[in-house]
């Protein structure tokens, strides 16, 4: 019979983040470019090139590069903790057996999997956090009407990021805990990943699609991210409080399960 799941330890965590946070200072430059890189250039290339087409109201009152600026923010987070919780947590298991050295450690299972969620978070905050400064400085942030005020409360979007990482972070932690090739990724990127790039709300309401695509959008994680990073670059409002409460227990609910799978895998 296997042990029951401990609970992580902070030190444990704290070791297995700060062993990537070295790595990834080592190289950051080449890391942090690709994934900095590709929402600016969905920011020209729609934001830019289609908004031209877009009515001179824009959309809720903004122009289409501000509307779809802050949902480029939440899905820049979604990507850097999804490859991080994939690819990379893949390579560490089954290639470099990396885990099979931390295991070996007064670290175990469940502060590996604690850690990585941390890390995978970190790195969703970085990314986001860098894009952020852009397209502030290219005045595509903020709401036109009240910038000062939406400004101000743009500073809490990076620990949003954080906690939009933790959560991309669990449901790929879960994928990589099922699956035993790493050509299965392709399955979770295509029809996971960029099905919630696509509805949910960066590049138009998906409140404007038929029934019952709306209702299937409230379910998904990305939306409530969307809807968060939108709200405070705009000006808050209290439904910002219901998409928080989504992702924290969105995230609470399902933390536990890759925990186990993984800690299966690892012992096994």
């Amino acid at each position: 019979m296997m042990d029951p799941i401990r609970i992580p330890s902070p030190r444990g965590a704290f070791r297995v983040w700060q062993r990537n946070a070295t790595i990834f200072r080592k190289h950051w430059k080449t890391i942090m470019f690709p994934n900095f890189f590709e929402p600016l250039l969905y920011l020209t290339a729609l934001g830019l090139g289609l908004g031209t087409f877009i009515r001179a109201g824009g959309i809720h009152g903004l122009t289409y590069p501000q509307y779809i600026a802050p949902g480029l923010l939440a899905s820049n987070a979604m990507f850097a903790a999804s490859f991080e919780s994939t690819f990379n947590t893949f390579i560490r298991l089954k290639v470099a057996r990396i885990y099979d050295a931390i295991v070996a450690t007064p670290v175990n299972a469940e502060d590996i999997v604690a850690g990585e969620y941390l890390w995978a978070g970190t790195r969703a905050a970085l990314y986001g956090t860098g894009f952020l400064v852009v397209i502030t400085a290219l005045g595509f942030a903020f709401s036109p009407e009240a910038p000062l005020v939406s400004s101000s409360w743009a500073l809490l979007i990076p620990p949003l990021l954080l906690l939009v990482g933790v959560m991309f972070s669990v449901t790929g932690t879960l994928f990589t805990s099922l699956i035993s090739s790493i050509d299965l990724y392709s399955y979770y990127f295509t029809l996971v990943i960029t099905p919630l790039f696509l509805f949910s709300g960066i590049f138009f309401p998906v409140e404007d699609f038929p029934s019952p695509v709306p209702q299937i959008a409230w379910f998904t994680p990305l939306y409530h991210a969307v809807n968060i990073c939108r709200a405070l670059a705009t000006g808050p409002s209290l439904h910002a409080l219901v998409d928080v409460a989504w992702i924290l227990i969105f995230a609470g609910a399902l933390s536990l399960l890759p925990v186990h799978l993984m800690r299966k895998r690892l012992i096994s």
